[in-house]
């Protein structure tokens, strides 16, 4: 794997971590008021989409390849997104109702 490759595919795997985080949230707000078992069925189908839309991604960017590494800047991406949804205003830029589905 070239350089640029590995560099789009870092890149990448960080704004993943940033949506993963995102799209964590929506779905914990969205399931708050399921009973036990749904939750749980829904967190399973939605941690399964959420892994096969990554692999599906980087086979599109490096043919499939996927490092231990790249898995490191999804975590990475997630924690830095927690870290700026705590300490940023974000209604700076996302509109006031995204913003308001971040905080609690």
């Amino acid at each position: 794997m070239d350089e640029i490759t590995q560099l789009l595919s870092f890149f990448i795997s960080f704004l993943f971590g940033f949506g993963f985080h995102i799209l964590t949230t929506w779905h914990f707000k969205t399931t708050e008021t399921y009973n036990l078992l749904m939750r749980y069925l829904t967190t399973i189908l939605f941690v399964f989409n959420i892994v096969l839309l990554y692999v599906y991604i980087m086979y599109l960017i490096n043919n499939g390849v996927i490092h231990i590494y790249f898995l490191a800047f999804v975590v990475l991406g997630f924690l830095c997104f927690g870290i700026l949804q705590k300490n940023v205003k974000l209604n700076l830029f996302l509109p006031s109702k995204v913003e308001k589905l971040f905080r609690k």
